[in-house]
């Protein structure tokens, strides 16, 4: 999508992007408590972000220990069914392909499961609440 943008944030004022999307889309839609969204991981973080005609419309959060986690993927609701959160996360699977990880995991919220799917996630384990919110874990070998 050639009005599409999607990068790894290069500054502070890009992060301060990013933290207005997540909690637009966590903390007002999905009323996850800010001290659970903003959680003191993201300075041991990649952040990346989406632009749209050079206009913030999303993000997504990536960790790295022993396999990469994907966090905080989000679309402000305006910008959704495009197409956009797909691009974000192949972004970070291309990321976390060209440094030679084996498996990217995340905590899908239910209702996303499909998406996830299409990507080629496969879940794992049972379902759980996180911040009052019904997930699975999903996974993908790269």
């Amino acid at each position: 999508m050639k009005d599409l943008e999607v990068k790894f944030v290069d500054d502070e004022k890009e992060f301060e992007k990013v933290v207005d999307i997540r909690k637009t889309v966590f903390v007002e839609e999905q009323n996850v408590p800010l001290d659970l969204e903003i959680d003191g991981l993201d300075s041991i973080s990649k952040h990346v972000i989406a632009y749209f005609c050079e206009e913030p419309v999303g993000c997504a959060r990536l960790r790295i220990d022993q396999r990469a986690r994907l966090e905080r993927v989000a679309v402000l609701k305006q910008y959704r069914n495009r197409g956009f959160g797909k691009q974000i996360v192949e972004y970070v699977l291309d990321y976390c392909k060209n440094n030679n990880l084996d498996e990217i995991y995340f905590h899908s919220r239910i209702d996303t499961v499909g998406f996830y799917k299409k990507l080629g996630f496969k879940t794992r384990g049972k379902i759980f609440f996180e911040a009052g919110i019904e997930h699975i874990e999903m996974f993908l070998k790269l």
